[in-house]
């Protein structure tokens, strides 16, 4: 009996400290966040000099809008099959609140597709699209596009002549704008932009 009371202490312990280092992430942006700090971001550039992109499916861990960052954190599985967690950085709270984002826009849970602007930093990146899936295959997703391709872009302008407005973002700030994308028009998308995430990429 007392073996067993031991075990299960133990287990408890266990499971706070993995949440602790689960969201130390997160912990370190309120840090920055008090302390009124701001980093510069050092994006990861191909030999030509331009940005890289890369693009992956994950789910969202936890996304919080706030200073001098909001953030949003994807778990995905890597080729080799080994789990690997992304922190992006998004625009801060006033900008984002603005525009119409809210912490319902994405929520821990979601099964989404993002391309990320890589940081110099590993597993770190400025968000520029996430496609948030629907709760079912037949349901309808949101697409929301920020870093890299907002205003009048050739990506912007492609996005726009195929696909309706969530209307849930204010995208005359030419920051970020949202887009309802059916199973079918994603389809559509995916055979005329091929490859991963093709539809937002240059």
């Amino acid at each position: 009996m007392h073996r067993n009371g031991q075990t299960r202490k133990r287990s408890a312990r266990t499971a706070i400290v993995q949440l602790v280092f689960a969201l130390l992430p997160v912990l370190s942006l309120f840090r920055l966040e008090s302390a009124g700090a701001h980093h510069s971001f050092a994006p990861l550039l191909l030999p030509s000099g331009e940005q890289t992109i890369e693009t992956f499916d994950g789910s969202v861990r936890v996304f919080r809008i706030l200073n001098p960052h909001s953030a949003i954190i994807i778990d995905t599985v890597t080729e080799d099959g080994s789990e690997e967690s992304w922190l992006l950085e998004l625009s801060p709270r006033a900008q984002l609140a603005r525009e119409g984002w809210t912490d319902e826009t994405v929520s821990s849970g979601d099964p989404v597709s993002v391309a990320v602007i890589p940081s110099r930093t590993p597993n770190r990146g400025r968000l520029r699209a996430i496609l948030v899936h629907g709760d079912t295959p037949a349901a309808d997703a949101q697409l929301l596009v920020a870093y890299g391709i907002r205003g009048n872009t050739p990506v912007m302008q492609r996005l726009r002549e195929r696909l309706p407005v969530c209307g849930t973002i204010d995208a005359s700030y030419n920051r970020t704008e949202c887009f309802t994308v059916s199973s079918q028009a994603l389809a559509d998308l995916e055979a005329e932009f091929p490859g991963h995430m093709g539809y937002v990429l240059p």
